[in-house]
Parts: structure tokens; C-alpha cells; sequence
């Protein structure tokens, strides 16, 4: 009976891994194996991201400086 109690937790065992590993992804930014979600670059492309490089990428930017006229002063 113990052997049959055993056999079901490796079955469960087995089956709990399979599932965490289809859910591994390789991160589009860092190219390390891990969680990804999906993140649209710039309104065009669908990339995988983790979870650290989704945060830097959420992070507003600082402003452009703007450039300056090349008009020259009178």
C-alpha cells in the first residue's frame, strides 16, 4: 500500500515539474530562463520579459533634452 501511496507523489511530483517548466520562458532583454511575461515594445513587437527587466522597462524615462536651434543669434 505504502508503494502505491509513493508511486502517486511521484506521478505528482513529476506532473508539478512539467507544468513549471512549460511555464519558463528565456527573457528577451537579460536572455536568462525564468517567468516571463508578455511586454509590447513599442507599440509593434510582442517580447517576453522577467520580472526585473519588466520593471526597468515600466519606469518612466527621464525627458529627451530638447535640441537646440541651429539658427545662429543675431
Amino acid at each position: 500500500m505504502t508503494e502505491l501511496k509513493q508511486t502517486d507523489n511521484l506521478m505528482e511530483m513529476r506532473e508539478n515539474v512539467r507544468k513549471a517548466v512549460h511555464s519558463l520562458d528565456v527573457c528577451w532583454r537579460c536572455q536568462r530562463v525564468s517567468e516571463c511575461q508578455k511586454y509590447i515594445l513599442g507599440n509593434l513587437v510582442l517580447v517576453w520579459l522577467c520580472q526585473g527587466c519588466m520593471g526597468e522597462m515600466e519606469q518612466p524615462q527621464p525627458p529627451r533634452p530638447r535640441r537646440r536651434s541651429r539658427v545662429p543669434a543675431v
